[in-house]
């Protein structure tokens, strides 16, 4: 629904449009927060993207 990311006042939770994960093993699916920030590394452009095309509407 996107209420987290508009009441998070420094911008620290940020929407993707990866919201699917796949995993192999039990146990893979535990994230840890270097895991997430690589994420968000990767999809960096992408999100800056996203951000600026939503921005008329915050």
């Amino acid at each position: 629904c996107g209420f987290c990311e508009e009441a998070c006042p420094v911008d620290a939770i940020v929407e993707t449009r990866k919201f699917e994960y796949a995993f192999e093993q039990r146990g893979e699916n535990i994230m840890t927060k270097d895991m997430l920030l690589e994420i968000g590394d990767k999809a960096e452009k992408q999100i800056a993207a996203d951000r600026a095309q939503d921005a008329p509407f915050r």
